[in-house]
Formats: C-alpha cells, structure tokens, sequence
C-alpha cells in the first residue's frame, strides 16, 4: 500500500489561488446580476410606461372616433367615403337619403349614375326626383376620396321664387311703359285703318295706308313679344345644346337680312372641342339673332359682322363685333335696362332678354371693346362635360 504524500506549498498556493479567482468570479457574477436585474427592471417600467400611453392614445383615438361617427351622423351634409378602388367604404344617413342604392362596397361610379341625371357645372349635380346637390371632393393619400353633398333643391327654389317676384315686379314698370310704347303704333294704325274705310280711295292710296296699318301692327306685335320673353325669364326645361348648332342656326335666321344688307360675315368656330351644354336652344338662338339683328341696324349696308367662338375647359366664349357706329360710353352702362333704346322704332327689351336668357344658362353677357371699332357683345356659357365618369374623382 502506497503511502499517502503531505501536500506541498505548492499546492496550497494553487487552491488558494483559485479559490480567490472563485470568489472573484462570483462577485463579478453577482454585480452582473444586479445589473441585469435593474436593467430589466428599467426595461420592464418602460414597457408598462410605453403600455399605458399606448392604452391612452387608443382610448383618445376611439373616443375622437366616436365624436367623428356620432359627427357624421348628425351631419345635415350627405358624406362619402371612397377608397382607390372606387369602392364606397363608408357613408352617412344623409347620403343614403339622396342615394337609394348607396352600399358598402358598392362602386361609386355605378351608384352616381343611377342616381345623377345630368351635371349642370362641376360643382353642381341634379339628381332623380328633381333634387340639386352641390358637390365638393377632398383627395385622399391613398387614392380615393371623401365627397362632401349638400341638397340644394330649397335653396334653389327659393332663389327661383326671388327671382319670379323680381320679375313681377319689373314686369309692373314694364307695363306701364309697355302701355305707353304701344299706344302710338296702335293710334296710328287706328288712323291709316280709319282711313282704309274712306271712300274714293285710289288703289295707291289703299295700298300705302294699309303698308303703314301693318307696320304699325307688326311693331306692336314685337313690342309684345319682347316682353313675353323677358318675362318668361329662365323658365325652360334644360336639354343637351349644341352651341355650333345654336350658332349656325342664329346665322341661318338671319340670312335674308344679311344678303339684304350686304354684310360681310366672318365666321370662326373653334373645331374639335366639346361644345355641349344644358339649356334652352330657341332662347339662345334668339339672343344670337337680336344680337346680330342689332349689328345689321346700326351697322348700315356693307356692315362687317366678326362672330367667333372659343372654346376653354370648362365654358365657351362667344365674341359677337361689328364695325359699325358702336355703342357711346354714355349708353353703354344702360343698355341692358329694360325699355332703354337709342333707336326710334326699337322695343329696348333685346337686350335685357338676351341678359335674362344668359343668367338663366349660368353664364353672362357684357359690352366690350370691339377690334373693330364698332359695338363688341361677348357671351360667357358654361359648358356641360360630355363624360359621365369625369365628375367621379374632380
């Protein structure tokens, strides 16, 4: 049996050493853990920090969300959400009560046109049952949008109510001076008829005094007219128009009178542009004819007559000038008032008429300078988009 060997110096420094490099080991151990646990107790008050302020801005969101629904709802405005897609994703009782067959993820296109008859201007829609809505759209970053539709149809109505009393009571001035203007061409037929029932009358005679009887009739007859058609004002179901075709016709009207006169037409229609829009054709070809009517009246024989025609994006221009007299400064700020003239046989409604018929389209009219030193009329119309889809992202 070996005998067991004392331990030597050496190896009491080797555990000694190593127990110290234990101890150290363990201190270091232990100061990492306290570390790590601090670390982690940082880590874990900022997570319930972060989960609170998380949990605020969420109730914050679903309480603004709430006051946004319970907005839309209550919004007298009809409201529609759009996405890119063209997909309706959200909308308000409003809206359903304009839109019938308004439905969550329904395409708006197809809605709009089952529901919107015509577009009258970009803004402003008339739907079925007569209604009229003003629209307004906001684009969104994602490709859809949010249309804001406010019902118009009261409104408008009683617009139209203000302006039927404001043409009664113009139509109160017209007829007392209407009864005025008319009392002398009627006297005077009832002179040259009287005078038609004399006897002895050579066939000459007969013939100049029932020419005057006539002229007098036809006057009074003109005197009439006009103020039925300032009256009637904008009282016109609207129809598709196509202004080339207003334009050409207003031109063939009035052919006899310009092969009488000798007048040289310059005619320019802008080519390849959409020249639709909503409105009565008969009126607007009647404002051309008394336009042009007027030029040939004041211009003499001879006159030259410019009629051209502009087309822009969304309205058209028409430039009526002539190289006549024109109009005196004087004269120009009245010559829209109803029974103005500066002419003896004039009626002084053409153009008050042909003002009404404008305002009535959503467009106007106004004197301007003529390139030609002669009288200068220019007619703003707007136009009608052709495109049924265009309206849907504007």
């Amino acid at each position: 049996m070996a005998a067991i060997q004392p331990h030597t110096i050496d190896d009491t420094t080797s555990l000694t050493e190593a127990f110290n490099a234990f101890n150290e080991l363990s201190e270091q151990l232990t100061s990492a853990y306290g570390q790590l646990e601090g670390q982690v107790a940082d880590l874990t008050e900022e997570l319930t920090a972060s989960r609170h302020e998380s949990q605020r801005e969420l109730a914050q969101k679903e309480r603004l969300a709430d006051r946004l629904t319970t907005l839309l709802e209550a919004m007298p405005a009809a409201v529609v959400l759009v996405d890119g897609r063209d997909r309706i994703d959200r909308f308000n009782p409003a809206a359903e009560a304009l839109f019938e067959n308004l439905g969550w993820g329904r395409r708006w296109s197809e809605v709009r046109n089952e529901v919107v008859l015509s577009q009258l201007s970009s803004g402003d829609w008339l739907l079925t049952k007569e209604r009229r809505v003003n629209v307004s759209c906001q684009p969104l970053s994602d490709g859809g949008q949010i249309l804001v539709l406010v019902d118009m149809t009261e409104q408008r109505d009683l617009e139209q109510r203000l302006q039927r009393q404001d043409r009664l009571s113009d139509m109160g001035e017209m007829a007392a001076q209407l009864a005025h203007q008319v009392r002398t061409p009627l006297s005077t037929a009832l002179l040259y008829g009287g005078q038609l029932a004399k006897p002895g009358l050579t066939n000459e005679q007969r013939g100049q005094f029932a020419e005057k009887l006539i002229a007098g009739l036809r006057h009074t007859e003109k005197l009439v007219s006009d103020m039925l058609a300032f009256s009637r004002g904008g009282n016109f179901v609207p129809t598709p128009v196509h202004l080339r075709s207003v334009l050409l016709q207003a031109v063939d009207t009035l052919s006899p009178r310009l092969q009488a006169h000798a007048a040289d037409l310059h005619l320019n229609l802008a080519k390849g542009s959409n020249d639709l829009l909503l409105g009565n054709q008969d009126a607007l070809v009647g404002v051309l004819s008394n336009l042009l009517d007027n030029s040939l009246n004041h211009g003499g024989q001879n006159v030259g007559i410019w009629l051209d025609l502009e087309m822009h994006k969304d309205r058209a221009v028409v430039r009526l000038q002539d190289d006549g007299p024109g109009i005196p400064p004087d004269v120009r700020k009245r010559i829209f008032d109803p029974f103005f003239t500066t002419r003896e046989r004039g009626t002084g409604l053409g153009l008050a008429v042909a003002q009404s018929v404008l305002l009535a389209h959503g467009g106007s009219i106004r004197a301007c300078t003529s390139d030609h030193e002669g009288a200068c009329f220019e007619l703003h119309l707007p136009l009608q988009k052709n495109n049924s889809t265009e309206g849907d992202k504007q």
